[in-house]
């Protein structure tokens, strides 16, 4: 089935949702602004396509849809004040799988679920990152950079939005499968982290599509991307599969939840507007300009996604990549 047809499936589904509840609730919401949380810093790629998402459904829906960046704690800030939050379809929540699904697997106890403690409302869509270096760093293959490493051990750094993040995640399973000494700087957001990249204060970074004109311009260079498949932003760039670690492939799934409570009849409209949004084809090429892949479609595919991705986690970190 081709991505149009998923989401103009998931439009009707929503829709006749939709009309099977009290009109009254649909005609009153939105009646005030809509706050969508994102639990990072500005500057990386969840912050550009929050805000594009953000601005068409201010468009879809009549009110201005406000973002409200709450970074910190590897998202945990930003989360959990969304699941504190009265759950009345005014606060947002922008998940990242990777950040969202790993944090069980990561923590002793968490003040939230990430499950039960929200309501999905629609997968956005989804991404890869790039590892990208600074071009002082003598390597130009995944296979130099990894000799390089293991004869320098602790001589690399790897920028990360902070401890927990999905740079970091990204990170600690590259060090574990290839046995390399590279050490985390942690910071409070990505835009900050790849700052000091470019300055060469640290080595290298897991990017995004925004790392295109860097890497276009000399001032960054690629070694890999994340995904299972070569991201269309950068054709010429292997994944790390196809660069010599085999089996590693992380795709990220973004999307947007409310809290649990929310009413069903909001949830129903948010997932038809949004969806909306995602199929008009101005947006989806906005999307794909800076490397991401508009799905779309229904709460209950966004809500499988969270759990194969909390799932694939709890497999996937090792002991020593826990939080002490």
């Amino acid at each position: 089935m081709d991505m149009r047809r998923i989401i103009l499936t998931a439009l009707a589904a929503a829709a006749s949702a939709a009309l099977a509840l009290p009109a009254v609730a649909q005609q009153d919401y939105p009646s005030k602004p809509i706050r969508l949380v994102v639990p990072y810093a500005p500057g990386a790629i969840t912050d550009t396509a929050a805000r594009l998402v953000a601005d068409r459904m201010s468009t879809v829906l009549g009110m201005q849809v406000v973002v409200d960046n709450r970074g910190g704690a590897g998202t945990r800030i930003g989360v959990q004040h969304v699941a504190m939050a009265n759950p009345d379809g005014y606060t947002l929540l922008y998940v990242n799988s990777i950040t969202h699904g790993s944090m069980p697997a990561m923590s002793k106890s968490l003040p939230f679920d990430p499950v039960t403690s929200f309501k999905p409302v629609t997968p956005l869509f989804w991404y890869a990152n790039i590892f990208v270096c600074n071009p002082s760093v003598p390597a130009n293959t995944i296979a130099e950079l990894i000799d390089y490493a293991k004869k320098n051990p602790g001589k690399l750094t790897n920028a990360t939005a902070g401890p927990g993040s999905g740079h970091d995640l990204l990170g600690s399973l590259f060090k574990s499968m290839t046995g390399t000494d590279i050490t985390h700087v942690h910071y409070r957001g990505g835009g900050p982290a790849l700052q000091d990249v470019l300055a060469g204060n640290v080595s290298c970074i897991y990017g995004d599509g925004n790392a295109k004109p860097l890497l276009d311009t000399g001032r960054l260079k690629a070694f890999a991307t994340a995904g299972p498949q070569r991201d269309p932003v950068f054709p010429d760039v292997p994944t790390l599969d196809e660069a010599g670690v085999k089996g590693f492939s992380l795709p990220i799934n973004q999307g947007i939840a409310a809290p649990a409570g929310t009413p069903a009849a909001v949830i129903a409209k948010l997932n038809v507007e949004i969806n909306r949004v995602l199929a008009n084809p101005d947006t989806r090429q906005r999307l794909a300009d800076i490397g991401t892949d508009a799905e779309g479609g229904t709460p209950e595919r966004f809500g499988k996604f969270i759990v194969e991705d909390i799932a694939r986690w709890q497999r996937l970190i090792k002991p020593s990549m826990r939080e002490k």
